[in-house]
């Protein structure tokens, strides 16, 4: 081969190498998620149920509350080793400011999911918009007017009841048998939900639902948080479980007192509160704790057997 094919070879090899190279980045580029977008875009069970526990992962659809578009939320349900069908109960988690939202967030109170389950109940875990690999924008309940407030409730409010209308076509659940339940800004969560009255659901068990407070004794804008918890339940038809302790970092006796009295004000529904004495150094984890169902355990079997009748 002389000098001038040589060189010509040598040219066309180094394009192809590059054309190649630049081929693969493009390919790349287009299947790599870009940042702040869902891993998880499949509508549906994403995995096949694992383990002791049927561990399961879900995609469900949550339309938003403008209909603009419909995005797409990550739940994990756990099933009893049994025949299905079964009563289910769908799980809050509170507010998180640390956790992702652009990829895996393992939040997962086994104590309560195991719970449950002893009681024949299927689980599932909702992991809502903007934490985790759900989609959607996260908000913050910060507000100075209850139009503000009513707002972020609502969101929470869509992404839990789309999820009981989602889970009440399954065939694992009875479609007439769902309760909800959630801690902290998961429990201000299920009120509101059950402020819309979703068809399905029997019971509401809210774990420390209220208003982050530095002063744990007294509210900075004690009327419109009193507005709110009246707004909320002036349209509530669903049994709440309202559980508190007493050592509660955030919410003091007297506090959950005043939410609870606000909002009994205005529902029809049954309603029961009950304080803890203190547990542990901050009574506010008392649901997701690994003993915390042999406090909570007892009042809980009893309303369910109650709102179940």
């Amino acid at each position: 081969m002389d000098q001038k094919m040589l060189l010509g070879f040598y040219k066309r090899e180094k394009f192809w190498r590059v054309f190649t190279s630049f081929s693969v980045l493009i390919c790349l580029s287009l299947t790599q998620p870009s940042h702040g977008q869902s891993n998880n875009r499949e509508i549906g069970p994403t995995s096949e149920p694992l383990g002791t526990l049927n561990m399961q992962t879900w995609g469900v659809p949550v339309k938003l509350e403008d209909s603009s578009r419909t995005i797409i939320l990550e739940a994990t349900t756990f099933r009893p080793d049994a025949a299905a069908p079964f009563p289910l109960v769908i799980i809050n988690h509170g507010a998180n400011k640390t956790a992702p939202s652009d990829g895996p967030w393992n939040y997962r109170p086994d104590n309560a999911i195991r719970w449950f389950l002893s009681k024949g109940y299927a689980v599932a875990v909702l992991i809502r918009r903007g934490y985790g690999r759900s989609e959607g924008k996260r908000t913050a309940l910060e507000a100075s007017t209850w139009p503000d407030m009513k707002k972020s409730l609502d969101e929470r409010a869509n992404d839990i009841n789309s999820t009981v209308e989602y889970f009440r076509s399954q065939p694992f659940v009875i479609d007439d048998r769902i309760v909800l339940t959630g801690i902290s800004a998961g429990g201000n969560a299920v009120l509101a939900a059950a402020s819309k009255n979703p068809e399905g659901v029997k019971g509401v068990i809210a774990f420390a639902p209220g208003v982050a407070n530095n002063n744990r004794y007294e509210l900075v804008q004690p009327d419109l948080v009193e507005q709110g918890f009246k707004k909320l339940g002036s349209t509530n038809k669903i049994p709440v479980l309202w559980v508190y302790v007493e050592n509660d970092q955030y919410e003091s006796p007297k506090l959950a007192r005043f939410y609870f009295k606000a909002y009994k004000s205005e529902s029809d529904a049954g309603q029961e509160l009950v304080i803890y004495p203190p547990s542990g150094e901050d009574g506010h984890d008392l649901f997701q704790r690994d003993d915390g169902s042999e406090t909570w355990g007892p009042h809980a079997k009893r309303f369910l057997e109650r709102v179940m009748q």
